[in-house]
């Protein structure tokens, strides 16, 4: 048996090696017949397993069903080549650079040329995907081939980038190209791909996921005895000032209670339906976790998942002992696409975000002129203003008289070839200027400064940027490099700082603001006393190590942080050297994650415990590949631990929705074990501005005269249902106005074809108000989870007598699309359809019933007038394009 094991293990080495050593590689193997050939890794997908023998095993069962989502990728993209980013070619370099001597590297620069379209202009970003052609027009497909890829890999501003391509190509050839046009981002796929090829690994995590195993789960009998009472006294504040229900404390302390433990690995699942306070339930655990220095990673499946949740941490950290001060945040760290996640819109991400702190850091201790410069030079100027006002005198003065005697050279040459001309005469009495007038006339020209003018001016720069550098120290530097002591310290010196700009502001044009006089003598006791006595308890160094380039400031951020945020892809840039041991590992939206995305996370150095936090009742990961979803490629290993019976902790109490709005998904997807907050069961917000509406805070609205039309994309579409929205819309709006009530409304559906037609209708009318009390949002399902608003209105869409949902079936979208609503949810749709189609929609149709919750939207005037205008335009408009049909036919002889 181990020889075959064996002989396995060595098959899947040598498969891997023929997949070559990189994505990339893989991608420039294939054609274009192979990127449009749908059979071309059929037979090596295969259904991912509920169990894994063996780590080998489970890291390559992902591998082909990577490569076909990635090839379904570029399909599409080659299928959208008319709306995609193209560029113009201004010349192909080979790159010149003594580390690489590869042909296949160049140095693509681009013209500046204005697109007819802005989003249609390429904008290079590292980890592109781009094609080349020979044509100066849009390639179009037959342009592409043979086909020339090209792998981005450094970017120079928008106009030049350097290129990986997929194939040598010759000097002749490489001033032919004219165009190229982009295709797909391939950062992620290839972060996976590293993860499943990655030998050197720390599996010891991944271990206890392949299959069920109950000290993955349960808590050591080792440790009970072994937790450490003083840690949880530390944390108890944190847990108790966030006001936590029973069952999030628990989650919180089952977590603390096993993050220390070395005799077992542990994966903990805890399980977040809609709405039960789980970004604070994370937050208030990564609060604890910090104030323990506990080494945590945490990851999510997207930048703005992973900004949600930072971000609630941030606000809870606001509550320092140290006032107002960001102190703590050096502890902190986030990584991530920056323009995604909106960092420079948001000042308190920019404290934590590592592409800035690695910036700042480097500033701060340049020898030249970092931190210890500045403190050395604001000193040096208080202890001695007067030498340093005279030498600036002086200066000045030199400098005046070198302007002087060069201008004295330029009139001498000047006369001199005017002298034969000119008849002599007379020296000029200013020959004669004794020296002391010389100087005062000097002083004139070079306008030199009062005294008390020079010490404002250079006291003020030097203090603006001293003051920079001591809340960036606060900021950037972990509190083992900074104590609470040196913080107080600079936070006193800043505030004698600004008594001293004070002072000078109302002193330094006053006449007796000069040597011996009284306000001088003033200043002088001033600084001396107040000023330069904080000044000099300050630190010069704070015992870091030499950091002589950004790799070194890089590691020393990520070694020294306590919490660590990024993708779940981003893992991958987490190795040993540069991030050190970690100790515990939190997924959020777990859920939504592709069981192969978590794989670069778990192999985290060091790591032996993980938190993952999900529903698998609600949407999971995107899967382009029809062959590969059905292989259950996006399935997450939270939902395949839960299959293979891992428990799970449930968060109980839902705080979003009002008790009428969740009564349905908790009994049908939650067996009805979510319990209503008590503020959800009390809120009167719907008697408040639904006074006068037919509908309630759960309503399910019959349009029974709409019609599905399928359009480009094969999407559907319902105008009937789309001017019935604008109808509730503009009575919302109204209602929000008249009463100058704040109300977030959102419009979801299933189909991106009535999102689309439901943005054309509405059109920026709600957009840009002023106020910003009522503000409108239109989605897909898929778009709008992790999101809520007051009012969410469902658009179902399908309309026909077979009881045909399709899309519609499916159970996880349709519990995201009615979980979104705080206060009312109103369910628009075909009652004979959905009755008819024996899904989750026909429970929810005999449940608006029951409740007396159904409305026929022909009962109120203003809707039934909005259906019969869009029946009218729909028969126009076939009518119209009968016309034009049947003209043709006459054209042609009918």
């Amino acid at each position: 048996m181990a020889v075959d094991l064996m002989d396995n293990k060595e098959r899947r080495r040598l498969l891997a090696k023929e997949e070559q050593t990189s994505l990339f590689a893989s991608v420039c193997s294939w054609s274009i017949k192979d990127i449009l050939n749908d059979d071309l890794y059929k037979e090596k997908i295969k259904t991912i397993p509920d169990r894994f023998s063996s780590v080998d095993e489970y890291f390559q069962c992902f591998v082909p069903h990577l490569l076909e989502e990635t090839r379904t990728e570029l399909f599409s993209s080659f299928k959208s080549l008319s709306k995609s980013p193209v560029f113009q070619i201004l010349s192909v370099e080979t790159r010149t650079n003594e580390f690489i001597i590869d042909q296949d590297f160049h140095d693509i620069t681009l013209k500046d040329y204005d697109a007819v379209d802005k989003s249609e202009k390429y904008e290079p970003k590292c980890g592109d995907i781009i094609a080349l052609s020979l044509t100066e027009e849009r390639p179009r497909i037959d342009d592409l081939n043979p086909l020339l890829l090209g792998y981005v890999f450094s970017v120079y501003g928008n106009f030049k980038f350097s290129v990986h391509f997929s194939r040598s190509i010759s000097k002749d050839e490489k001033r032919l190209f004219r165009s190229g046009v982009f295709l797909m981002t391939l950062t992620t796929n290839t972060r996976i791909w590293n993860a499943l090829h990655n030998e050197a690994a720390d599996s010891t995590l991944i271990q206890s996921v392949l299959q069920e195993t109950t000290s993955a789960t349960e808590q050591c009998f080792s440790c009970e005895n072994d937790v450490d009472g003083s840690d949880l006294d530390r944390v108890l504040d944190i847990i108790r000032s966030a006001k936590l229900n029973s069952s999030q404390e628990a989650a919180i302390l089952g977590c603390l209670n096993t993050r220390n433990c070395n005799h077992n690995k542990s994966v903990k699942l805890i399980w977040g339906p809609p709405g039960p306070g789980k970004t604070k339930t994370v937050a208030t655990l990564l609060s604890a976790l910090l104030k323990l220095k506990c080494k945590t990673v945490v990851c999510a499946p997207t930048n703005t998942a992973i900004v949600a949740v930072v971000s609630r941490l941030l606000a809870l950290s606001k509550t320092s002992t140290l006032e107002r001060t960001t102190y703590g945040m050096g502890n902190i760290v986030l990584t991530g696409n920056g323009e995604r996640m909106g960092i420079k819109k948001n000042r308190a991400l920019l404290n934590v975000f590592f592409k800035d702190r690695v910036s700042k850091l480097g500033k701060l201790f340049s020898p030249s002129c970092g931190w210890k410069k500045r403190l050395e030079s604001i000193i040096d100027f208080l202890e001695n203003t007067e030498a340093k006002y005279e030498q600036h005198v002086h200066e000045l003065v030199e400098r005046a008289k070198m302007i002087e005697e060069e201008k004295k050279k330029k009139k001498k040459k000047e006369a001199d070839e005017r002298k034969k001309e000119r008849s002599e005469k007379k020296k000029e009495d200013d020959e004669s200027v004794t020296e002391e007038v010389e100087e005062m006339r000097m002083q004139e020209v070079v306008n030199i400064p009062t005294f008390g003018e020079f010490v404002k001016k250079n006291f003020n720069g030097l203090r603006e940027e001293l003051g920079f550098d001591m809340v960036n120290l606060c900021t950037h530097l972990p509190k083992s490099f900074i104590s609470s002591r040196d913080v107080k310290n600079m936070i006193a010196a800043r505030q004698a700082l600004h008594r001293v700009r004070y002072f000078l502001m109302e002193n330094s044009s006053r006449d007796d603001f000069k040597k011996g006089g009284f306000r001088y003598n003033c200043f002088n006791r001033l600084i001396s006393v107040d000023a330069l006595g904080f000044l000099c308890l300050l630190p010069k160094c704070f015992g870091i190590p030499s950091l002589g380039n950004f790799e070194d400031i890089r590691k020393f951020c990520l070694q020294n942080a306590d919490i660590i945020f990024c993708t779940a892809s981003g893992a991958t840039n987490m190795n040993p050297a540069r991030i050190g041991s970690v100790n515990l590992l939190v997924i959020d939206e777990a859920a939504q994650l592709k069981e192969c995305e978590s794989v670069a996370a778990l192999q985290l150095p060091g790591l032996r415990h993980a938190l993952l936090i999900g529903d698998e009742y609600q949407l999971p990961a995107m899967v382009h590949n029809d062959e590969c979803e059905k292989a259950k490629f996006g399935r997450s290993l939270f939902e395949r631990l839960v299959l293979i019976g891992h428990n799970k902790h449930l968060l109980n109490v839902q705080y979003r929705m009002h008790l009428s709005i969740s009564r349905f998904p908790n009994k049908e997807f939650y067996d009805g074990r979510i319990t209503d907050a008590s503020f959800v069961q009390e809120s009167n917000y719907e008697k408040r501005f639904l006074q006068g509406n037919m509908f309630g805070s759960f309503s399910f609205i019959n349009v029974g005269r709409g019609k599905e039309e399928f359009g480009d994309g094969h999407s559907p579409k319902n105008m009937v249902e789309v001017a019935v929205i604008s109808e509730i819309i503009s009575n919302l709006f109204k209602v929000s106005s008249q009463r100058r009530q704040k109300m977030s409304v959102g419009v979801i559906s299933p189909y991106k074809g009535q999102v689309t037609a439901i943005q054309d209708r509405i059109g920026d009318k709600y957009g840009s108000l002023p106020d910003q009390l009522f503000t409108l949002n239109v989605q897909s399902v898929d778009g709008f989870q992790g999101g809520e608003e007051d009012v969410i209105i469902i658009s179902t869409v399908r309309s026909n007598v077979k009881g045909n949902v399709g899309f519609l079936n499916n159970r996880q979208r349709a519990n995201v699309a009615l979980t979104r609503a705080r206060h009312c949810l109103w369910v628009i749709g075909n009652e004979m359809t959905l009755a008819l189609s024996g899904s989750i929609w026909t429970k929810l149709i005999s449940e608006s019933r029951t409740r007396g919750c159904f409305f026929n939207a022909a009962d109120d005037k203003n809707l039934s007038d909005a259906m019969s205008d869009a029946l009218l335009d729909d028969v126009s408009s076939s009518f119209r394009s009968f016309s034009i049909r049947n003209d043709y036919g006459r054209r042609d002889g009918w």
